[in-house]
C-alpha cells in the first residue's frame, strides 16, 4: 500500500492539514467490504487494478478532506449478471417506483417525464451555476429552469439514441435488449438498495444513465453513462445506509465516444489511479461527507463536475492543486463532529456525543448529497440513543420525534421507540 501511496504522492497529490480534519488515524477506522463485479465484454477488474486504485483513493480522501482512516476489503468477484439478477427479483418495489422515471431507448424518451419532478431536481442549484455548465455557445437563453429542463433533456435523447448506436466486438448494439437490465443505471440503483453483499462496488460494467426525473448536467453532456454514485443501501452499516459503485469502464474502453480525453497517453497504472482520485474519492465524498456535485469550485474541489473537465483533466487538475477546496469546508466541519461524536460514544463519553451531534445538525449545509432531511432524522436518532444510553428517555423520546416529524417512517427510530415502549 505505501508503495501505491508514493506513487501518488510522486505524481504530483500532496497531503496537506485541514483547518479543520477528522480524528487522526490512530482513532476508529472506516472499513469497507468492496466486491468486484465484472461484465465479459470489457477488461476485467482484476486484484491488482483494484489495489491500486484503491489506494489512490486512500491517498485522496487524506489530501483533500483529511480522511485516510479508509480500508477497503476485498471480499470476492462475481459477475454483473448474477449481481443484478440476486439482487432485483422480478416486482421488486424499488423496480416499480423507478421505472416510471426511466427513459427508455426506442421507447420512452426522457422528454415524456414529469416536467415538475425535473424542475424540482435542477432547484437544487441556482440557474446561473446550472447554464454555466452549458458549452458558452449554448447558454443564451438559459434564463430559467423551464429552459434549462428543455435543452437538458433534449440533449438526453440525443445521446441516448447515439450509444444505442455503438456496437461491441460481438456486433451487438450496447444497449442490445439482452444486456440493456443490466446497463441500466436505474436497476443498478435498485440492485444496490436490494443487495446486502458490500459497502463498495468496483465494477468495469458500462452503466447508461437513465434516469430521466433527475438529469445531472455533467452526466448528460458528458457521455451519459455513470462512472460512480453513492446510493442507498439499507441494509448495509459501514456508511450508514449507503453503498458506492464506480466504473472502470471510460478508462478501459475502445470504443471512442466513451473514451476519455488524453487516456491514450497514460499507462495501466495511471489509468487505475485516475479511477481511484478522480472517481472513487468523489464519491466518499458523496457518501461519507454528504458533498453534492458542486459546478462552480475552485480546481483544487474534488467534488467540482464541470462540463469541461473529463477524468484525465480533472485528475491533473487535482494533482496542480492540491490540499482542500475552502468551500466544501462547512461540509468537513460538520462531519467532523460526527467523527468526533462516534469516537466519544466509543469511549463511553456520552454527554460529549450529544454535544457533537448537536453541533453536527446545526453545521450541517442544507444541500447535501441524498436527502437532507433523511439526514438530520439520522443525526437526531443517534442523539436520541446517546439519551437512551444515558438512561434520559424523556429526552430519548423528544429526539425520536424530531426525527419522525421529518421522516415519519424512519425505520431506526421505530425500532428504538419500540425498545422503549417494551422497556
Amino acid at each position: 500500500m505505501g508503495g501505491d501511496e508514493a506513487d501518488a504522492e510522486n505524481n504530483g497529490i500532496a497531503a496537506s492539514r485541514f483547518m479543520s480534519a477528522p480524528p487522526e488515524a490512530s482513532k476508529p477506522r472506516l472499513v469497507l467490504e468492496v466486491l468486484l463485479v465484472n461484465d465479459p465484454d470489457f477488461p476485467e477488474v482484476t486484484q491488482q487494478a483494484a489495489d491500486v486504485i484503491l489506494s489512490n483513493a486512500r491517498f485522496t480522501l487524506g489530501d483533500k478532506l483529511g480522511f485516510p482512516n479508509v480500508d477497503f476489503r476485498i471480499k470476492g468477484t462475481v459477475t454483473v449478471a448474477d449481481f443484478i439478477a440476486r439482487n432485483l427479483p422480478p416486482g421488486n418495489e424499488c423496480s416499480l417506483q423507478f421505472e416510471p422515471l426511466r427513459a427508455l431507448p426506442g421507447s420512452r424518451s426522457a422528454s415524456q417525464v414529469d416536467p415538475a419532478l425535473v424542475d424540482q431536481f435542477l432547484s437544487r442549484w441556482s440557474v446561473e451555476s446550472l447554464a454555466a455548465f452549458f458549452p458558452i455557445n449554448q447558454r443564451e437563453n438559459l434564463t430559467s429552469y423551464e429552459a434549462i429542463r428543455g435543452r437538458l433533456l433534449e440533449e438526453f435523447d440525443r445521446k441516448l439514441d447515439l450509444i444505442a448506436s455503438y456496437q461491441l466486438g460481438d456486433g451487438k448494439s450496447l444497449l442490445d435488449p439482452s444486456k440493456l437490465s443490466q446497463r441500466s443505471y436505474v436497476n443498478w440503483i435498485c440492485a444496490v438498495r436490494n443487495q446486502n453483499e458490500a459497502d463498495f462496488i468496483l465494477t468495469n460494467e458500462f452503466i447508461l444513465y437513465d434516469l430521466a426525473s433527475e438529469p445531472y448536467a455533467h452526466s448528460i453532456f458528458a457521455k451519459c453513462k455513470v462512472g460512480g454514485a453513492s446510493l442507498l443501501s439499507p441494509e448495509r452499516r459501514a456508511i450508514h445506509r449507503r453503498a458506492l459503485i464506480a466504473s472502470t469502464f471510460s478508462m478501459v474502453t475502445d470504443l471512442p465516444f466513451f473514451q476519455e480525453d488524453g487516456v491514450e497517453w497514460l499507462t495501466t497504472s495511471e489509468r487505475f489511479a485516475v479511477i481511484g482520485t478522480f472517481i472513487v474519492a468523489h464519491e466518499m465524498g458523496h457518501a461519507v461527507f454528504k458533498i453534492p456535485d458542486f459546478y462552480d469550485h475552485p480546481p483544487e474541489c474534488l467534488m467540482t463536475t464541470k462540463f469541461e473537465t473529463g477524468y484525465v483533466s480533472g485528475f491533473r487538475e487535482l494533482k496542480a492543486h492540491p490540499g482542500p477546496c475552502p468551500k466544501c469546508q462547512p461540509y468537513v466541519d460538520a462531519k467532523r463532529h460526527v467523527f468526533l461524536a462516534q469516537n466519544a460514544r466509543a469511549a463511553g463519553n456520552l454527554d460529549e456525543a450529544i454535544s457533537n451531534l448537536k453541533m453536527a445538525i446545526g453545521k450541517t449545509p442544507k444541500h447535501v448529497d441524498g436527502s437532507y432531511p433523511q439526514y438530520l432524522a439520522d443525526l437526531s436518532v443517534q442523539i436520541a440513543e446517546a439519551y437512551a444510553a444515558k438512561g434520559d428517555v424523556k429526552q430519548a423520546r423528544r429526539w425520536l420525534k424530531s426525527a419522525v416529524r421529518v421522516v415519519p417512517k424512519h425505520a431506526e427510530a421505530a425500532a428504538l421507540k419500540h425498545t422503549l415502549d417494551t422497556q
